[in-house]
């Protein structure tokens, strides 16, 4: 959904499930086989992983705080390499600057904002980099004389550096419902 819609309804039998396991106990941070305290994670990243095919998961309740801590667990106290092109700021002054500053990371540019380059990210690349990260430029296009490295071409990057990639999408579907009549603004791949 997209974000300037505000948040995804919630189906009405869902929220009936919802309201009835609320109103009694739950076992959110309780372990009921070890009898010591357990993760609220617990309950969500198997429904993660089974649904995305990533090997682990958890849930927040928006972008900037999945970016956040997303960024303190790949890079903290490294060198996050990001595009001066993908330094944006979205509604409700989420800046992708400041949220890489509050991570714990160290901020390094690469390219100008219009261009910028595989060889860019590649040269930026040192014993201190945590991961590179790519941002998709949702709410504004540069046009003319431009050039963009794609995410997939990062992804190789990494994978031969042996560094992570890590992409904010800002928003996307993990399941393609166009079949149903909602075009998918951008599906989300593991």
């Amino acid at each position: 959904m997209h974000t300037g819609l505000g948040r995804a309804p919630v189906d009405k039998n869902i929220a009936r499930s919802i309201a009835e396991r609320l109103s009694g106990y739950i076992n959110l941070e309780f372990d009921l086989h070890s009898g010591k305290r357990g993760d609220r994670q617990t309950h969500v990243e198997g429904l993660i992983s089974a649904l995305t095919g990533a090997q682990s998961g958890m849930v927040v309740n928006n972008n900037a705080a999945a970016v956040l801590l997303a960024l303190n667990e790949l890079g903290e106290g490294k060198e996050v390499i990001i595009s001066r092109g993908q330094q944006v700021e979205i509604g409700g002054s989420f800046r992708i600057p400041d949220v890489i500053s509050k991570s714990g990371c160290i901020i390094k540019e690469v390219g100008s904002t219009n261009r910028c380059h595989y060889k860019d990210y590649e040269k930026a690349i040192n014993k201190n980099t945590g991961l590179i990260l790519w941002v998709h430029t949702s709410n504004y296009v540069i046009k003319g004389f431009t050039k963009e490295v794609k995410l997939k071409e990062l992804v190789e990057l990494g994978k031969r550096k042996r560094i992570p990639v890590m992409a904010d999408l800002g928003c996307g579907e993990i399941v393609d419902l166009s079949d149903k009549g909602i075009p998918a603004s951008l599906m989300i791949r593991i």
